[in-house]
Parts: structure tokens; sequence; C-alpha cells
């Protein structure tokens, strides 16, 4: 009679229903079952999915091997009970779904969350699952069957996928650390099934959670279990690039979803994607106060060239005092000024005659700089005019003040304009010192904004920057270039609009956010020059620029090379093959930055064999008063036929040489050659 019973060929769950009492059971004897729930059940024990049949008044189970397996916890009791005794703790979910099928009406849910035992302990989970009614022989409802899918594993990853999203979108917010730690908290405060609560444990903060138990090692998850909720883990926040590492990430876990080792890895994931975002923003804030440096630099640069503007200007000794005193104020800093005028062999005090600085005039008259060592409360700097000294300049301070390399520098500009300005009916020489000094300050102050090029293996590169002929001012011309965290080389070459000290301290933000962008986000150069468009305007830098952004990339598989470049409205890039033919790389420009965030920009790639250079050019290289621009790009292509053979250094010499003494503006160059020779350990980007 056994073989004759409607259970299967699985030998397990077979001895399974044959050590179930069915007698005592709703649905007695399996002999007498009726012949509905026979093939229903025959059918279900037939096929690979989960199916549950729920027959009768009580809804007592029956079910095939595959939902067996799903309820390991509740199988093989569950065999002929009545699903309201299997599932109590659900009971209250799934009461209104059967009620809703034993109605005729089917259900059907995708991923429905229900909390369940079935390992011994509630846990989270999720089904797919349609409730479909069951008829007797007679055609009267019976029972419910349940196909079903249990999605939990997949539901959990999707969820916990998009929050490492959002957290990496963290990467490109250009906030300083402190701040992208907030921004962060305020991402894993969304995901509260996975991390009920979580902290960021950084240097100089005051942590939310408990601190690890022990020393923590790379990519270890520490957990430990609580008395007063779900347990708590501890995992290090990488840095990227192998730094040394920024914190702690603590969490809360959750009581319903068990700590295995997918568990562990997301939080892996979690840690190490802040880790990223982190790093970025420690980037940007290195950057960001460099470029605060260089705009001070700027600043202080722009205020020696008012005070050099200015004194050709006066009419009188107070007039010189006066202009003097505001300068030496706002440059040094300093609290009183005085001079001293050689006059038929005496000394004649202009200022305030009780000024401590007024004692070291007398030894700055016999030619020489007079500076304590150490902290300085004075300084007199004598005033030469052509090959004798004419005065001394004094300077005061209320407080000891130590006087930086730069500082002499300033006072060595102060002091050539002022012997300008006393002297200037009688000394026409003293005029031009006193323009070449600042015209040098302004040049080395400039160049003091930029930095030297690297020199990878595989390229060779040369940056110059001549200033205009006419005047000695602070201009927006910038060239770049450097290497990115995964070495591609980054070349870039822009203008800022303007030459005054606006101009100037535009170009150190510009500059220095490109660069920090450039460095962290590793993109496109069209990509990395729409998020500076952001970052200028998130940021307030008022200003507008061109700009050419490129990269030097070896080809996968070949011996050339490839540049990729985006261009804001700047003179194109002109490439000199090793043959010595001439291409000047025209596309139709993109906007300027700063104009307009979000405007779409492009790039352009073009081969490069191996010997190629590509020279980048501000606009003040090609053009000419009374000629248009093309006629400025015609004659440098010309003139780069002759550049077969020359380095990159040379190219830049020669070029800033046919034009040196008479550039109407500043002008920057860089020039980069692809080595012919062969070599190895190539960072390689596929084509």
């Amino acid at each position: 009679m056994v073989a004759r019973l409607p259970f299967g060929t699985e030998e397990d769950l077979r001895r399974a229903y044959e050590e179930v009492d069915w007698a005592s059971t709703s649905l007695g004897h399996p002999t007498t079952w009726p012949g509905a729930l026979r093939r229903v059940l025959e059918l279900a024990l037939e096929t690979r999915f989960a199916i549950v049949i729920c027959w009768g008044p009580d809804l007592t189970m029956v079910y095939n091997q595959p939902y067996a397996e799903m309820i390991p916890g509740k199988h093989p009791q569950a065999l002929g009970r009545p699903v309201s005794e299997v599932f109590p703790e659900a009971w209250d979910d799934l009461e209104p779904l059967f009620a809703q099928a034993l109605t005729g009406e089917a259900v059907w849910f995708e991923d429905l969350p229900l909390v369940l035992d079935l390992r011994g302990h509630l846990e989270e989970t999720f089904f797919t699952f349609s409730y479909s009614p069951v008829r007797d022989d007679d055609g009267r409802i019976a029972g419910v069957m349940d196909i079903a899918v249990e999605t939990t594993r997949q539901v959990q990853d999707h969820r916990r996928l998009e929050l490492l999203t959002r957290l990496g979108d963290l990467a490109s917010e250009l906030a300083p650390p402190a701040e992208l730690a907030g921004k962060a908290l305020d991402v894993l405060a969304t995901a509260p099934l996975d991390l009920p609560a979580a902290d960021l444990q950084l240097p100089g903060q005051t942590p939310r959670l408990p601190p690890p138990p022990a020393p923590l090692r790379p990519r270890e998850v520490l957990v430990r279990e609580q008395p007063d909720g779900g347990p708590l883990a501890w995992v290090r926040v990488p840095a990227a690039l192998g730094g040394e590492s920024p914190g702690v990430l603590a969490a809360r876990l959750s009581d319903l979803v068990p700590v295995d080792a997918a568990y562990r890895d997301f939080l892996r994931l979690v840690a190490a994607t802040v880790g990223d975002a982190l790093s970025a923003a420690a980037s940007y804030e290195a950057e960001r106060r460099r470029a605060d440096l260089q705009q001070w630099q700027a600043q202080r640069l722009a205020g020696l060239v008012a005070v050099a503007q200015a004194l050709p200007s006066v009419d009188t000794e107070a007039d010189v005092l006066r202009v003097l005193g505001r300068g030496a104020a706002a440059l040094l800093g300093a609290d009183g000024i005085v001079l001293g005028v050689l006059e038929e062999g005496a000394v004649r005090v202009l200022g305030d005659a009780q000024d401590p600085a007024v004692g070291a005039l007398d030894a700055a008259l016999n030619g020489t700089a007079v500076l304590d060592d150490g902290d300085s409360r004075t300084a007199a700097w004598p005033l030469w005019v052509s090959d004798r000294v004419v005065g001394a300049l004094g300077l005061s301070w209320r407080s000891p003040r130590r006087l930086s390399a730069e500082d002499t520098d300033v006072l060595t500009a102060l002091a050539a304009s002022t012997a300008q300005a006393l002297d200037r009916v009688r000394a026409t020489q003293a005029e031009r010192a006193a323009a070449t000094a600042v015209r040098a300050m302004a040049e080395t102050l400039q160049r003091s904004l930029l930095t030297a090029a690297p020199q990878p293996d595989h390229l060779e590169i040369a940056v110059r920057y001549l200033p205009a002929a006419e005047h000695a001012q602070v201009g927006g011309d910038w060239h770049d270039a450097f290497l990115t965290a995964a070495g591609t080389a980054c070349l870039v070459i822009g203008d800022v609009t303007g030459h005054d000290q606006d101009a100037a301290a535009a170009m150190g933000q510009v500059r220095n956010l490109l660069r920090g962008i450039g460095y962290s986000l590793e993109v496109s150069p069209a990509a990395a020059l729409a998020a500076l468009d952001r970052a200028m305007r998130d940021l307030g830098v008022g200003a507008l620029a061109t700009g050419v952004l490129a990269t030097v990339e070896p080809l996968e598989g070949s011996s050339h090379w490839r540049l990729r470049w985006s261009n804001a409205g700047h003179p194109p890039p002109l490439v000199v093959s090793p043959d010595g033919a001439v291409e000047m790389l025209r596309t139709s420009p993109d906007l300027l930055l700063g104009l307009e965030a979000g405007f779409p920009r492009a790039d352009h790639v073009h081969g490069l064999p191996p010997g190629a250079t590509v020279l980048l050019f501000t606009d003040g290289l090609v053009e000419r008063r009374g000629a248009g621009l093309d006629d400025g790009l015609a004659w440098l292509a010309e003139t780069a036929t002759g550049f077969a053979g020359m380095s990159p250094a040379e190219i830049c010499d020669h070029v800033l040489g046919l034009v040196a003494g008479h550039a109407e503006d500043d002008v920057a160059v860089l020039a980069v050659r692809v080595r012919p020779e062969p070599l190895t350990d190539l960072v390689v980007v596929p084509s």
C-alpha cells in the first residue's frame, strides 16, 4: 500500500511523508485523499519549483523537495500541519493573502519582505510567490497552491549596491574631508536594514559608537555581540594608493541578517568606498590650500605692482612716503616707514624722526642692506641710482618679525621703485632699474605660481613662460603638466581673461582646481573640464578662461600613442611629425571655462607616432597687431616645419625667442614629445 501513496520519488522526502501520522491530521490517511489533492501533489512532486499545497479548512501543508530545502528549520515537522501553526511569526501578514486566494482570486507578490524563523532564529527574508486557488473533484475551492522563490540574497545585494553607488558619488563632491565624512554618514543613515547605526571614527572627532576593542588588521571585520541591540562591527577605512588609514568604520548590524561572508564583504566595500571618497577630499583640500597660498602670493604681487605704478606719478617727496606707507603696510605688515635722502653729503629724514628705523638709515647709506639676524624690529635698504646711493628706506615693526627670502625680494623691489620716484628727473637709468626690478619680480612670482614639468620615462616635456614686453603686470596665462595617480600624463595650457591681480588670483585658483580634479577623478579631458566648470561655479571663482586639457597615452598593441584633448575656446594644439610634417588640430572649440556649468564638452583624439611632438600655446604667441588669429596660426605652422629634430626645450626656447621683446601679451608654451626609443613598463591604455 505504501508504494501506491502519492509521495514522489525523492527518498528523504518520501521517508518524511511516511513517518507522518496522517490519520491524526485533518487530511486523513493518504488512501482517502481526494483525487484533486493527489493530482496536484503529484504535479508538485515532479517539478523543481518550490511548491506547497495548503488543503482543507485549516490549510494543512503538503509540499515538494525544493520547498523543504527552502524551510530547513521547519521541515519535516511542517508536513501535515496547518500553515498558521508552521508560520505563526508571519501569520498576521499571510492570513489575508490565503483568504483572498480562497475566494478564487489569485495572489502574486514580488520580493515580499517577511520576518521568518527558517533556521532556528528570526531573520529577514524576501519571497516572490503566487497563491492560486485549488478546486476539489466537485469544482469547489478546497485549498491554495503556493509557488515560491526566495529572493533574499538578490534584494540584499541590490540595496547594498545602491548604497555603495551613492557613497561612490561622494568622490566627486569636492568637499573638505570633515564635511565629506558628514555627508557619508548621511548616506549610511539611509540603509537602516543593513546598518541600523554607523560611525566614521576619524582622528580628532568624538565617536558616536564604541571604538574597536582590539587593534584592527587590514581588511579585518571585527564583530562583537552586544547585550543591547544588534552586534557591533569595526573595519579599518583603507586609504587610496596604500597610504595611512584615515580612520575606522563602526556599525551596529541588523539582528535579522546573519553575519555571513556576504555581510562582511559588504562592510569592507563600504569602508573602501568611503576611504576613496575621503582620499579624493584630502587631495582636493590640499590643492585648495595651495590655491589659497598662490592667491595670496598673487595679491601680494599685485600690491607690489600697484606701488610701482603709483610712484612714477607722484609729484612730492611726501607723496612718495604716503604711497610707500600704504604699500609697506599691506605687503610687509610694517608699522612705520621712513626715508633718508642724501643731499650734499647730509641725510634728511622724511617721516617720523622718532621711528626706530631712523637709527638703521646711516648704515644702509653705505650701500648694504641692514637686517638683524633672526627676528627683526627694523630693516633698512639702500636706494641705488645707477652706481650711487641716493638714500635709504627704513621699516619698523612693533613686534619682532622674521623676514623671508620673498620679503627681502619685495623690499629690494620697493627700494628700487622708491629710488626711481625720488630721482626720476635726474636719473632715467634709475627708472629703468626700478621697472626692471619690478618686472623681474612680477615674472619671478608669476612663475612661482607655476610648477616644473614632470619627466616620465616615455615622454619629454618642456614648459616656458614669457611676460608681455610692454607692461610689468601680472598675467593670467599658465601651463601645467602632471601625472595622475595611475601614471597618465596630463597637459594643460590656459589663459584667464584680464591682466591684473584678479586675473593672477583666478589663474591660481583655476589651475589648482583643474590639477586636483585631473589627479583625483581619473576622467577624460572633457569630463575634467566639465567638473572644473561646476567647481568654478560652486566655489565662486568669478572668472572666464580658455584652455586645453590633454592626455598622452600609449595604445595597446601598437608603438603609437594617443593624444586625447578637450578645447575650451583656446587656440588649437599643433603636432609636428618625426618627418617634419605639421598639422594644426583644429576642432570646433567648446565654450570658455566658467561661462556655463553643465555645458556638454567634447573629447578629441589624434594618433602620435614615436618621435612626434605636440605644442600647446596661449594666444600671445600668435596674436599680432593689425593681423587676424588665422594669420598668426599660419605663421606658427610655417615656423614649425623646422622643428623636426629639435627637443621640446629647444622648440619652446625657439618660439619664445621669435616674439621676445615685442609680444603684446604674456605667453605660455608647453611642448611634449613621445620618445622615439622603445621602453618597457609603460601604462597601457586600451585604444
